[in-house]
């Protein structure tokens, strides 16, 4: 897992394969209206919402894409965890590239103009509060691994 101001995930483009055309469409950006839009090795989407509580749902895990999440407004607190400490609950969706998994994890208040890149290894709770739920309005950008 890589946390990071957004103004500094370039720095790891070369070790994050479509990295730099993401940046540049998300930095292109007019608004902030949910929508998605695509991208040669993956995709990305805008989000707006209210956190929810850490104890509401299990981490989630990815096996053939990365997620980058960057909070542009407001904050959120993300869990995370080796995916090999956690335990997959139910079927991993293959279709959705999607596994819930449980067991405890670590918690960071992600606040607004950070991001944070989360790996195939890595169990995650985006959108999380652990005491008071917080408006946010963040972008994730799915890559392929």
């Amino acid at each position: 897992m890589i946390i990071c101001p957004w103004k500094d995930i370039m720095r790891y483009a070369a070790v994050i394969p479509g990295l730099e055309e993401a940046v540049e469409k998300i930095n292109a950006l007019e608004n902030l209206e949910p929508a998605t839009y695509p991208l040669e090795n993956g995709r990305f989407f805008i989000a707006k919402g209210t956190t929810r509580s850490v104890e509401s749902v299990p981490a989630e895990v990815h096996r053939n894409y990365l997620d980058i999440q960057y909070v542009v407004e407001g904050e959120e607190t993300m869990g995370w965890a080796p995916t090999d400490t956690m335990t997959l609950e139910g079927e991993f969706n293959v279709e959705g590239d999607c596994g819930m998994y449980v067991g405890p994890c670590q918690y960071v208040k992600i606040p607004a103009g950070t991001c944070y890149v989360v790996f195939p290894e890595d169990a995650h709770k985006p959108g999380r509060h652990l005491e008071e739920p917080t408006e946010f309005v963040k972008i994730v950008v799915k890559l392929k691994v």
